[in-house]
């Protein structure tokens, strides 16, 4: 090895290595600076309220159909007892439900209690009814297509429905269930056609494979998180982009899509290769929470969910099973439940834009999604181990 090559190794070495110990440290002095105490408490919006906080809970995903004026939420009481991203492997037999949510009328109806409808599913089996465990939802409002990564104790896999808005009696009739070997650890998924979707896998090594390697691949911030492009038409899948803890996946226009990397804190906007499909970095900004998922308004800001203060959510998610949500006298009370903060943002959209917080605390906890619908002024925000939904008024 000549000499030039070898100071080059030993640069692009500590290069590689300088990179890696500002990640570390990025993430580190999130952790000492949004610890509790030290917070601070941000509302900016006009009005909010938690709606149907006695009968939904660990709400983890939402799409708005501004047109029609309702959202889907994709909740999971059983996330208590099994979470396969955070690795609780206690009972998978309590199962989670989708629903759709009439939120237009949210401050001026009397009661919200009508406006929840519970999706049946039919031409699903019993078996994986039973055991249905969803996370990342991708909705298709021109086709009614709704994809749903679904955690099941047999494998994940993706679950392809069509929804029937009836606004009298709402249903999902399930078309098909999507599996391959790159969509291991699916999490967020972004249809941008009928046939056509980029799927986020957190993780190269699955809580479920291996809890060691897959603390180390999340500490280590190790860019194992993939993106992957599947089209079903032609049955193709193939990896466009790593990073680490790949999570939340939005469409900011037709040509670029960003993607949050949990544990860096960042979120990365690429541009989508039109030949290929494979997404080419664009620029990337950090945040001073770790993002969760994203989601794309009217206007084009992108909106950003996630948790200040991972330590807390950690400490929610080992703890929460023990919970009496049912009310059954058995477990600890729900008001002395843990808790974990919650920080929501946004985006402009531009190259020396800035990110804009919009809401910051604990009356809402682990935040996992926030969309806006800007016709109506109105937002919803779920959260991964919350009772009920937060909406808010501009």
């Amino acid at each position: 090895m000549g000499l030039s090559t070898y100071v080059a190794t030993i640069v692009l070495g500590l290069a590689v290595l300088l990179g890696w110990l500002t990640d570390r440290h990025t993430l580190i002095w999130l952790t000492v600076n949004n610890r509790p105490g030290r917070l601070p408490q941000i509302s900016k919006f006009a009005d909010q309220k938690i709606v149907f906080a006695d009968r939904i809970r660990n709400c983890e995903d939402v799409h708005l159909d501004t047109q029609r004026g309702f959202a889907i939420l994709s909740c999971d009481p059983g996330r208590d007892t099994w979470n396969t991203v955070m690795g609780t492997f206690i009972n998978a037999t309590n199962p989670g439900t989708l629903y759709l949510y009439n939120y237009a009328s949210t401050f001026d109806a009397t009661s919200d209690e009508k406006n929840l409808h519970p999706l049946p599913m039919t031409n699903f089996p019993t078996a994986s009814r039973q055991t249905f465990h969803p996370l990342g939802l991708a909705y298709n409002p021109k086709t009614l297509q709704l994809f749903v990564a679904n955690h099941a104790p047999t494998g994940s896999a993706i679950e392809l429905f069509t929804l029937d808005p009836n606004p009298e009696a709402p249903s999902l009739h399930h078309e098909k269930t999507i599996t391959h070997p790159l969509l291991h650890g699916p999490n967020a998924l972004l249809a941008v056609s009928e046939h056509e979707l980029y799927i986020t896998n957190d993780h190269l090594f699955t809580q479920r494979a291996s809890p060691f390697l897959a603390a180390l691949e999340t500490y280590s911030a190790y860019p194992g998180g993939t993106v992957v492009y599947a089209n079903l038409q032609t049955d193709t899948y193939k990896v466009a982009a790593h990073l680490p803890y790949a999570n939340g996946i939005a469409a900011l226009n037709q040509t670029h899509v960003a993607v949050a990397s949990t544990t860096t804190p960042s979120v990365t906007v690429y541009r989508i290769n039109p030949a290929t499909k494979d997404l080419e970095k664009a620029l990337s900004f950090r945040t001073r929470f770790l993002v969760d998922n994203l989601s794309v308004d009217g206007k084009g800001k992108l909106i950003m969910a996630g948790h200040p203060f991972f330590p807390a959510v950690a400490k929610v998610a080992r703890s929460n099973w023990v919970v009496d949500f049912e009310g059954n006298g058995r477990g600890r009370p729900v008001a002395k439940r843990g808790r974990a903060p919650s920080w929501v943002a946004e985006w402009d959209g531009n190259v020396e834009g800035r990110v804009e917080d919009l809401f910051v605390g604990d009356e809402f906890g682990t935040s996992s999604t926030a969309v806006r619908d800007v016709k109506r002024g109105l937002g919803l925000v779920s959260g991964l181990y919350e009772r009920g939904v937060l909406v808010w008024k501009e």
